[in-house]
């Protein structure tokens, strides 16, 4: 259950209302350099083991190696029109198929980390050398650090570009165009929007699972534009290199709304029902262990969660109205720790592994979700070989993620090898009213082609396999359903004083469709 949202329609001028400032016309503010490194790359630790400056991070030692590098003039890899030897950042990475690297340049005045007022431009410009691998490299602002938190808990917004060329490329990414990341805030973060009056740094992002690469950045700076709706881009060679990998030959990452068409409705009388669970049963059953297993635990699950999971009627059973209700609770269980200390919150989380699993298909459910800050539930998918493999090579398909502070949107979502957390790929959608006043249906309708998402028979999302380009599809083969209630974590933050419990995540059924041979 790991997220982030992508590939949405972005209305800019709602955008710029939203985190509070507008394009700025006719400004005369001059160019800020950020980073040039012709001083090298600054590195320094505090009394409280924060670092700050350059700092290279991955899923792996060494995955992301940063070295300052001197290039002479008219060289190979010289900037263009540059007449003098010049330093730049050299960053050689080799991310394996679901790992992360990257960097952050934390702001720094030599002996701590600082914040800088970015209010007078409108615009982050670069210089990134291109290596033609088709694949996404995820740019971060560090906006208003929480005052009251030791460490990092700067509020992070996003932005992608796509290293579809080779040879230096001069971006201009305007700061209207950053969305906040919704897979991941620190702990702490604040919420009030991308105000730039306390940035505290950026970091680059690096895809996995393309091989060893070596790249180069130069020339960070701050600017103002006249056009703050759209990129711009100047240098660069465009394609994508060739590859000798099978996969290269599949058509290469596109826009995930392209049309999909169905190979049959989702309403169409031809699907037979192959498996359901209609929760018909009396008030204070357990769920049937027949075809679900509830499983047991507070290490966080992969997303710094504050729940136990338990078994327990009193987190999931029966309500005697044809319903399953998973309920999380307030309260502290004798003997249960957490990732964190003794746990705060009890919930669960149901899953039909080794019971049923199923290769394609409609899949569908009728919910009725909880509310309220910090508050997470989700009906999904893992690939059936996840023991072998692990996440995400396993491939994961959320049906339907809710997040408590965003009481009217919902996200569809896959992760799989190279596209995964928050290289996820999904779509989402904002309904008219809150999610948690009635009940929805969520469904994907599920083959060999690709992966389309609805909600009360509306068709949200598209996804063509050939999105992932040269990455591994990994949706051809059996997959489980899960269905869980999380408190807190990274995505949705945690829950504070107007979060209410108990939460109720009700489920009036979940209905699996095929086709008929």
């Amino acid at each position: 259950m790991k997220r982030t949202k992508f590939f949405t329609v972005i209305f800019l001028s709602l955008l710029t209302l939203v985190i509070g400032f507008s394009p700025v016309v006719g400004q005369t503010t001059p160019p800020q350099v950020i980073a040039d490194f012709e001083s090298g790359l600054p590195y320094v630790v505090d009394a409280n083991q924060v670092a700050f400056g350059f700092i290279p991070w991955g899923s792996d030692f060494e995955n992301v190696v940063l070295a300052a590098r001197q290039i002479v003039a008219f060289g190979a890899l010289s900037l263009p029109e540059s007449e003098t030897t010049n330093s730049v950042l050299m960053v050689q990475y080799n991310i394996k198929n679901g790992g992360w690297g990257g960097f952050t340049h934390a702001l720094t005045d030599g002996t701590t980390w600082v914040s800088a007022d970015w209010t007078a431009s409108n615009a982050l410009r670069f210089w990134l050398y291109g290596n033609g691998t088709g694949a996404s490299i995820q740019i971060d602002l560090f906006d208003n650090r929480n005052p009251t938190v030791t460490g990092d808990s700067a509020e992070r917004y996003f932005f992608r570009v796509t290293d579809d060329y080779s040879g230096w490329r001069q971006f201009t990414l305007p700061f209207a165009l950053f969305q906040r990341r919704t897979d991941f805030q620190p702990n702490g973060a604040p919420d009030d929007g991308l105000g730039l009056d306390q940035v505290s740094g950026y970091a680059f992002g690096f895809p996995g699972g393309i091989g060893a690469q070596v790249t180069y950045v130069d020339h960070v700076e701050i600017v103002t534009v006249d056009d703050v709706s759209q990129i711009s881009t100047e240098g660069g060679e465009a394609g994508v290199k060739p590859t000798t990998d099978t996969a290269a030959n599949e058509p290469q990452p596109n826009d995930p709304n392209e049309e999909l068409t169905e190979a049959i409705s989702i309403a169409s009388d031809q699907w037979q029902l192959i498996w359901s669970d209609e929760f018909d049963e009396a008030a204070g059953t357990p769920i049937d262990t027949n075809s679900w297993t509830c499983e047991i635990g507070g290490h966080g699950w992969g997303n710094n969660e504050h729940q136990f999971y338990t078994d327990r009627v009193e987190n999931v059973s029966h309500t005697g109205n044809g319903e399953l209700a998973i309920v999380a609770r307030q309260e502290t269980l004798p003997d249960s720790q957490c990732w964190y200390g003794e746990c705060q919150y009890t919930s669960a989380r149901c899953i039909t592994k080794d019971k049923f699993e199923f290769q394609y298909g409609r899949v569908e459910a009728r919910l009725k979700l909880p509310y309220g800050q910090g508050i997470w539930p989700a009906f999904w998918m893992l690939g059936a070989n996840f023991p072998e493999v692990g996440w995400p090579n396993s491939g994961e398909i959320d049906i339907m993620e809710f997040v408590g502070k965003e009481p009217n949107m919902l996200y569809g979502t896959v992760h799989g090898p190279g596209y995964s957390g928050g290289s996820g790929i999904g779509g989402n959608i904002r309904l008219d009213t809150p999610l948690s006043d009635d009940f929805h249906t969520f469904a994907v309708n599920w083959d060999q082609r690709g992966i389309i998402w609805y909600v009360d028979g509306e068709r949200f999302f598209s996804l063509p396999r050939s999105v992932v380009g040269r990455r591994e599809w990994a949706f051809d083969h059996d997959f489980f359903m899960l269905l869980n209630l999380a408190v807190g974590g990274n995505w949705p933050g945690y829950p504070d004083d107007t979060t209410q419990f108990p939460q109720q995540y009700l489920i009036d059924y979940v209905r699996v469709y095929q086709l008929p041979e």
